[in-house]
């Protein structure tokens, strides 16, 4: 079941008053065709007869969808281009899409209302009591939910409301679609509907029952539940309740990815609330990074520090992301001094410094001030920070980017794979990353990298500044640095995606006369090296590259 590609689709003209509509239904349109064994009858009987309402009750249901909560009243669903909403509003009813019999509770109802509102719904409900004019409108908000009254239509509230309340019956279905469209709930509706979508370009992935990241209406189900839960977290219920609603782990890789998500922060609320038994329980069990480091961190608090170190020792063991191991080393040397254990030096490799005094500038920042001084030596040298070298591995690495994989793409305007940064990235692309390092040992990289810079420049990836990427400037890097570096530099990449595409040096000083170059990470006054920062120029030197810390001082 191949989707339409994204050429096909026809992004809306801005200048157009439907326009966010135009693109609400491509969202939509989209999930009906890319997972329809995923809704169920009486969903997709819902989707059709909203498609087939006029214009207008279609944008106004879309009006409502995009702003907060789903209850609305009346009188404020006021657009331009929606002349006669209460027509359309009788449509959507009919349609069964909104309710105007909806109980509405007392808290809702007096987030609904203005000050003077809620005094004339106080008014009607309780007549024998004179209430203060004065009175603020926090303080009606509050008073009226004190009362306890269940739920109930708007007219048995307030029988002489000027307005009518309407509730959104149809948001489960819609948050459902944006879940199947985004792959997340974070992103809302507005920020698909609202922007120029199709006016930017992104690499075409194509999607099929195989790879689409949903493959089961229970997964769909799943995310939903975990959402939940996240949500009840958040809102500060009870924490015992919410760990026994904790799911075992799921047989989806992305989905267990946000489980682990989900079971660390409840074990964070939990550590919080004082009850470090359960928390340190909630951080043993799970597998995600953070889970174990804090579950060392709260062993100091609870355990033995010789029981400390040996977890600690047997966490190194296991975990080969060089910052984790920092944090996870720096538990087992406290640990190993209290517990009386000998400890082993952590060797540190010497960076080389270099020292400069510079006139200070109110107009450039030091790294300018620094590239200014070397060209004065001889040097050509770029600003280019962390944006360099990742984006010489998002264009030798494309494909493995772009690759059709099961939970990675969810639509069609993504620029880049949802799983990125998990921790299976390369496990799930291994041909794919394996076929880039070859192309660096047999010397074709240079004519791939230069090729997907002229074909792929201006498509959106989320590992690429494409105005970093100069093609002069590429051509000079990749005769300057050699292949083995570059495969080097790509592998401590691939260690730890998330935390290696930070820290790198801030500029690459490039000699191509001599086909040499220099790393330099610029720190003026009162600054100093980040761990993320020294493992990279520690890397650099390890690796034979030459990496320099320059030492601004001003003159004064």
């Amino acid at each position: 079941m191949d989707t339409q590609p994204l050429s096909a689709i026809r992004p809306a003209d801005l200048s157009e008053p439907f326009y966010y509509l135009h693109n609400a239904r491509t969202l939509l349109n989209w999930v009906m065709q890319v997972h329809p064994d995923l809704l169920l009858t009486d969903e997709h009987q819902q989707l059709k007869q909203l498609l087939s309402l006029p214009d207008e009750a279609q944008a106004l249901l879309f009006r409502m969808v995009m702003r907060k909560g789903e209850w609305f009243r009346s009188d404020q669903l006021n657009y331009a281009e929606i002349p006669q909403p209460t027509e359309s509003l009788n449509q959507l009813a009919q349609a069964g899409l909104i309710d105007y019999s909806a109980h509405c509770d007392a808290k809702t109802l007096s987030s609904l209302c203005r000050k003077h509102e809620l005094l004339q719904v106080c008014q009607s409900l309780w007549p024998e009591q004179s209430l203060d004019s004065k009175l603020r409108k926090r303080d009606l908000q509050v008073l009226l939910p004190a009362y306890d009254l269940p739920a109930q239509p708007l007219a048995d509230w307030w029988p002489q409301a000027p307005f009518t309340l309407l509730r959104l019956s149809c948001m489960p279905l819609m948050d459902r679609m944006r879940l199947m469209f985004f792959g997340n709930l974070h992103q809302d509706w507005s920020e698909f509907v609202l922007t120029e979508l199709g006016h930017q370009r992104y690499e075409p992935v194509s999607m099929d029952t195989h790879n689409r990241a949903f493959s089961q209406r229970s997964e769909v189900d799943l995310y939903l539940q975990l959402h939940q839960l996240r949500q009840k977290l958040e809102d500060g219920n009870e924490l015992e309740p919410l760990h026994a609603l904790l799911p075992a782990a799921c047989p989806t890789d992305w989905l267990e990815n946000r489980r682990q998500k989900l079971a660390f922060a409840l074990g964070h609320a939990v550590e919080r609330s004082g009850d470090l038994t359960t928390a340190l329980a909630l951080y043993r069990d799970n597998p995600h990074r953070e889970a174990r480091i804090r579950y060392l961190r709260l062993m100091e608090k609870s355990a033995t520090a010789e029981a400390t170190c040996l977890a600690a020792e047997e966490a190194l063991d296991q975990v080969s992301q060089p910052e984790a191991r920092i944090r996870i080393q720096r538990i087992q040397q406290r640990s190993a001094k209290k517990s009386g254990r000998p400890i082993k030096p952590q060797s540190k490799t010497a960076i080389p410094q270099l020292e400069l005094t510079l006139e200070p500038s109110d107009s450039l920042r030091v790294e300018t001030l620094v590239i200014d001084d070397l060209q004065t030596q001889g040097w050509r040298a770029w600003h280019v920070e962390n944006q360099l070298f990742t984006g010489l591995f998002a264009l030798l690495f494309w494909p493995a980017l772009y690759a059709p994989v099961k939970g990675a793409f969810f639509h069609p305007f993504q620029s880049g794979p949802a799983d990125l940064y998990h921790p299976d990235f390369v496990l799930k692309r291994q041909p794919l990353i394996d076929a880039g390092f070859r192309q660096l040992a047999d010397g074709q990289y240079r004519t791939a990298i230069l090729q997907t810079l002229e074909q792929k420049r201006g498509t959106r990836c989320s590992l690429i500044h494409w105005p970093t990427l100069e093609t002069t400037l590429v051509e000079q890097v990749l005769a300057c640095i050699p292949a083995e570096h570059l495969s080097a530099i790509f592998r401590h990449l691939l260690l730890d995606l998330r935390h290696h595409r930070r820290g790198m040096p801030d500029l690459i000083c490039l000699s191509p006369a001599h086909n040499s170059y220099q790393l330099i990470e610029v720190k003026g006054p009162n600054d100093r090296l980040q761990d993320h920062q020294r493992l990279w120029m520690e890397f650099f030197i390890d690796q034979g590259i030459t990496a320099t810390l320059c030492q601004v001082r001003f003159q004064t």
